[in-house]
Order: structure tokens, then C-alpha cells, then sequence
């Protein structure tokens, strides 16, 4: 038995010993133990003189009991396996109020994929928080250059470290035990022009320092301001319009939200009821890949302690399929793929996407935009949360720099893009491969040929 010692040595044990306890206390409920133990790490500087520093560590655990379709939840700090125990009658005090859903029910344990070394290596940088702060901050000196080199001002820059173990545990046999590590660099770069300025944002994750590209998020800094500060009225009507990956990976955002089984369960997702259906271009294919190598997004398991898979939600055009949790899964008479994901420890899980991201293309960035004749690159999308997900309806502030014959043209600012999200990915006539992750998408640059702008 795990003592009282605290949770600072095998946490698997002690989450194993914990979910077994529980459902010896109350036969008939099952149990889940989803702890999580983590230390970051968080520099910024602001206007090229560091501005903070900040170090924190986190033991958390939450804990489910499910009986006759009831769930009940309760987390807090796990200090030691008594702390821990003490959450069970919490839980418990719930099922008698909770609302009762056929379908709500805990993952089930089941046969382990083979053991994959390489994907495990990816995901963690063991030494990540052994760095000096000196070290983190040139990483940031070089992300900042790059943004300065053509005359931009740096606002702020912040860089963040941070490796966690979680580990899942349950009355259903589920045991999943998981460490990993992340890195980010942001930098926010003005331009400025008489009385107007205007900011820039630029992002890059990496899963181990040396996998970080802080000059690219500097790069796109600096190209965001530059086109804000230059931007004029662009010329409207129908038109093709080019989204770089930074401003795709914000549609995927939507997309993936789109394809959650619990929205298009709920009827809050225009995606229901469409599975088997053409719903976009035979150009685009989504997937959700949380087994990608070194991948931000990347894990063994979800949160519900379930092996990921890599999936293909949409191939040729056509729907094949949602993001589940065990719930969803269960409602649909289906088995988890492995999507059930929790903001923290004090979550309860929901599908959720990892890695999702369009599918790159044949074309080079530069050949698909040189084959674009007329019409504009988006840089910036303004209001994207704001796209209806029942309806597809969207109207989005954009700017960028127009395309004229082939050639990145002037930059433009304060236009709108209207239409149908359908619609839209029914109109993709082109994509790059140039695919980048931001988070938990990502998408290569693509063109749809013919969209309103005003």
C-alpha cells in the first residue's frame, strides 16, 4: 500500500492503488484516478530588457465515480495518497443529484499497442527544465532579431518551458502512465507609420529546446506588422483567396470543434449527420495524428488513459468519422479513438483534437502562389470563433498583401470575407506543402478559388 508519505515517487502505484481502493470501498461504482505532476518554467522580456521570471510546480488529481449512467467529480491537490482518497466521497456525493445518461460510462481497459521507443524519445527533452534562464533568453535574442532586422519594435517576448507526468488509472483496467515536455516562444513586433502602429504576432512549440524554431516566430512578427501598418482598401467581388498556414490553422480550430461527437451529437455541429457524405473538395483530407514524432501535440494516450491512433476524419472530401471520448463512443455504440482530453487535472475530459490538420499538398508555397493570378493572401483572420457552427455562416476581417499576376502585391487591411464554411472547403482548388503546427493544428497553405470580399 502507498503511505502517507506523499505522492513524489511511483505515481502509477499510487493511482493504481488509489482507483483499486475506491472501488473496494463501494462495490458497484467504478473509479477513475487521473493524476498530473509538473514543473515549468516562464521568461519574458519586454521592449529588449527582461521583464519576468517564473518557476511553479503542480501535483493535481480528479476523480470520477460512474453508477448507473451517473457521474460524479471531484479534484484538488494530491499531497499525499490520504489527500487523494479524500476526493472518493466527494464524488461520490454527486451520483445522488446527478442527472442519469445511459450512455456515460468510464474507458475501458484494452490490449496496449506495441511499444513504440522512438514516438516516446520525441515527446520528452528530459534536461528541458535543467536550463539555465540564459540559455532560454538567447533563444528569445534570436527570435527578437530576427523580428528587429527590418526595423520593427519589440513589444514582447515570452518563453515557456514545462514537462508533466499524468497517468490514468481505473476500476475498468485502464493504467496509462505518460511524461512529457514542451517548449513555446512567442514575440509580439510594432511597425509604425506616423501616428498609426500596428502589432504582429508570432508563435513556434517545439517538444524539446533544440527542436524550437524561435527565428521563424520572429519572421512572422514582423511580417504580420509590416502588413498591418501598410495595409489599404483592397479591390472586392469574388475573388481567390490564399490562407498561410498560421491563419489555416485558425479555420482548423473551428473544423475540429466541428467534428467532436459530443457537438454533433448535441446537434451543434453543422458536420451532423453528414458522415459518408462529400463535404469539401476532393483536395482535402483532415487527419488527426497524435502519434506524429516530436509533435506538439503528440501523446500516447488520452486522458481517459486510452491508446491514441492516427485517423483520417475526412479523406478525398468525404466525412469518415468524429473525434470520440468514451462517452461519445459510447452513445454511438463505438469504441474511443482515443480523443478524450482534459484542459487540466480539474477537467472532465471531452473530445478533443491533437495533431489535426490538413493534409499537405503537391504544390510549393511559391508555385501555388504564382499560379494564383489574381486575388489575395491572408495573413491575419479577425473573428474566426465567431463562424456559426450549426449554420457554416461567417463574415471575417482579413488583411495580407494582394496577388497581381502571380507576384505578392501591395499589403491590404479592413476587408471582410463572407460566405459558407461548406462552401468554402467545397472551393479549395489548391494545396502546399508547407504543413506547420500550431498547437493542436495545423495546415499548409491553401487557396480557395472564389470567395466574397468586400
Amino acid at each position: 500500500m502507498v503511505r502517507a508519505q506523499g505522492l513524489t515517487g511511483d505515481l502509477a502505484a499510487a493511482a493504481a492503488a488509489a482507483a483499486a481502493r475506491m472501488g473496494e470501498l463501494s462495490p458497484g461504482v467504478d473509479a477513475e484516478v487521473h493524476l498530473i505532476s509538473g514543473r515549468s518554467r516562464r521568461l519574458s522580456r519586454r521592449d529588449g530588457r527582461r521583464d519576468g521570471l517564473e518557476s511553479s510546480e503542480t501535483l493535481g488529481v480528479g476523480v470520477r465515480a460512474v453508477r448507473d449512467g451517473r457521474v460524479g467529480f471531484a479534484c484538488g491537490p494530491a499531497g499525499s495518497f490520504e489527500e487523494l482518497l479524500s476526493l472518493w466521497p466527494l464524488a461520490l456525493a454527486q451520483l445522488r443529484c446527478a442527472e442519469p445518461e445511459a450512455a456515460a460510462a468510464l474507458a475501458a481497459g484494452a490490449a496496449l499497442p506495441p511499444p513504440e521507443p522512438a514516438l516516446a524519445a520525441s515527446l520528452d527533452d528530459a534536461a528541458l527544465l535543467e536550463r539555465s534562464w540564459e540559455d532560454l533568453e538567447s533563444l528569445l535574442g534570436e527570435a527578437e532579431a530576427e523580428a528587429a532586422s527590418a526595423g520593427a519594435l519589440i513589444v514582447r517576448s515570452e518563453l515557456s518551458v514545462q514537462r508533466a507526468r499524468a497517468v490514468t488509472a481505473s476500476t475498468r483496467g485502464v493504467l496509462a502512465d505518460e511524461t512529457g515536455s514542451w517548449v513555446d516562444a512567442s514575440i509580439s513586433a510594432a511597425e509604425s507609420d506616423g501616428g498609426r502602429t500596428q502589432v504582429g504576432e508570432g508563435w513556434r512549440g517545439a517538444r524539446a529546446l533544440s527542436a524550437l524554431d524561435a527565428r521563424a516566430a520572429g519572421r512572422e512578427a514582423r511580417a504580420r506588422a509590416e502588413a498591418g501598418i501598410d495595409g489599404r482598401r483592397t479591390r472586392g467581388g469574388r475573388r481567390a483567396v490564399v490562407f498561410e498556414p498560421w491563419v489555416g490553422a485558425e479555420i482548423l480550430e473551428i473544423l475540429a470543434e466541428m467534428l467532436s461527437a459530443e457537438e454533433a451529437q448535441r446537434g451543434r455541429s453543422l458536420l451532423a449527420d453528414r458522415l459518408g457524405r462529400r463535404v469539401a473538395s476532393a483536395l482535402v483530407a483532415l487527419r488527426d495524428d497524435p502519434r506524429r514524432l516530436g509533435a506538439y501535440a503528440s501523446s500516447l494516450f488520452d486522458d481517459e488513459g486510452v491508446p491514441t491512433q492516427d485517423k483520417a476524419l475526412v479523406e478525398a472530401g468525404v466525412l469518415r468519422g468524429f473525434l470520440h471520448d468514451a462517452a461519445t463512443a459510447s452513445r454511438a455504440g463505438a469504441a474511443s479513438n482515443g480523443c478524450g482530453y482534459r484542459g487540466s487535472w480539474s477537467d472532465l475530459p471531452s473530445p478533443g483534437a491533437s495533431n489535426f490538420h490538413l493534409a499537405p499538398g503537391p504544390l510549393s508555397r511559391e508555385a501555388l502562389l504564382s499560379g494564383t493570378r489574381d486575388g489575395v493572401l491572408v495573413l491575419e483572420l479577425l473573428g474566426a470563433h465567431m463562424i456559426d457552427p450549426v449554420s457554416g455562416e461567417f463574415s471575417l476581417g482579413v488583411s495580407g498583401r494582394e496577388l497581381d499576376g502571380g507576384r505578392l502585391g501591395r499589403a491590404f487591411g479592413g476587408a471582410m470575407i463572407s460566405g459558407n464554411l461548406l462552401d468554402m472547403l467545397a472551393r479549395v482548388d489548391a494545396v502546399a506543402d508547407d504543413l506547420a503546427f500550431y498547437g493542436a493544428c495545423g495546415a499548409p497553405t491553401f487557396r480557395v478559388d472564389g470567395l466574397d470580399l468586400a
